[in-house]
């Protein structure tokens, strides 16, 4: 049988994944100088630029889940394998599709419920009880965004993985639904083969 390369067209995902994480990096750095900056103007001039607080939870909720894609492409996201790595080849990839499908499901339902709750502050114009008085609907936005996004990446890993199942691959459409081994992950990267990508990565 003719083999095929795993995730041959896709690296468009992949790069807009990568490039909503390295913004969200760009974004938490700021908001750290920010944090430090506040804080050494409340002691040494007992001042304050006022709402630091308040925008550092919003960009840290936003980040995470705009950053969430990313993880599920590149299989980073953290999942307990002490009991799975006891078992063998075939119930481990039953636990892998079943975990896989507890993700997606548990995770539309909030991205669903995160959309509700930005979509009704947008029609009430809802703002913080805070002295800035943001519009609840923009930080709200983002963050069932980046939820939305994350049901997406995993249905597209799960696409991907009945793919190369219908095409005979089925040890690596296994492979596509299992938790990345950093350590394979690492030397893979370090030195790539010939034809393949790095270990755990969906392009």
């Amino acid at each position: 049988m003719r083999e095929i390369p795993l995730w041959r067209g896709n690296s468009a995902i992949t790069q807009a994944a990568r490039l909503l994480v390295w913004t969200c990096g760009g974004a938490l750095v700021v908001m750290s100088i920010l944090i430090t900056v506040e804080a050494l103007l409340r002691k040494f001039l007992g001042q304050s630029f006022g709402g630091v607080d308040e925008l550092s939870s919003y960009v840290f909720a936003v980040t995470a889940a705009i950053a969430l894609p990313y993880a599920i492409l590149q299989r980073a996201n953290i999942r307990i394998e002490i009991i799975r790595d006891l078992l063998p080849g075939r119930l481990r990839i039953l636990l892998d599709i079943l975990a896989w499908i507890a993700f997606t499901v548990v995770f539309g339902f909030i991205a669903w419920r995160a959309c509700g709750l930005a979509w009704d502050s947008w029609l009430t114009g809802a703002r913080s009880i805070t002295p800035l008085r943001s519009y609840l609907a923009i930080p709200q936005g983002l963050w069932a965004l980046g939820l939305t996004a994350s049901v997406a990446a995993s249905l597209w890993v799960g696409f991907r993985a009945l793919v190369m199942a219908t095409a005979g691959h089925r040890w690596a459409a296994a492979a596509l639904l299992s938790p990345a081994d950093e350590v394979a992950q690492e030397l893979s990267a370090v030195l790539p083969q010939s034809g393949h990508q790095p270990i755990g990565e969906v392009r």
